[in-house]
């Protein structure tokens, strides 16, 4: 198999993937195991994702793989969201910390 093209996608939209292919034809052993996965860990619904990704974009602080990160995990407090920043080694003031916290927030259930 080839790759041709990688890039970072939030739980609801590979869950909406897969189970778009799942009624199409059966799922292989790994697609399977993810879409078990994904029911029972996606915390937003795909529009919900969408929403989320555009207020995230808007800060225009974040990397594409941070915006995902954040929108799989939705922290709801800002030692989450510093905590989730952090595996990139970059050092985020504190009022942007606060600031997607309170975006993140508002989606966090």
């Amino acid at each position: 198999m080839k790759i041709v093209e990688e890039k970072p996608v939030s739980f609801s939209l590979a869950k909406s993937l897969l189970e778009k292919r799942k009624k199409e034809s059966e799922l292989g052993y790994e697609q399977q195991n993810s879409l078990e996965y994904l029911e029972k860990f996606t915390v937003l619904t795909e529009s919900e994702s969408e929403k989320l990704k555009k207020e995230l974009e808007e800060l225009n602080l974040l990397s594409e793989d941070q915006i995902v990160e954040l929108i799989n995990n939705v922290p709801s407090k800002e030692d989450l969201v510093k905590t989730i920043l952090s595996k990139d080694k970059l050092d985020f003031p504190m009022d942007k910390i606060k600031e997607i916290a309170k975006i993140t927030k508002k989606y966090a259930k």
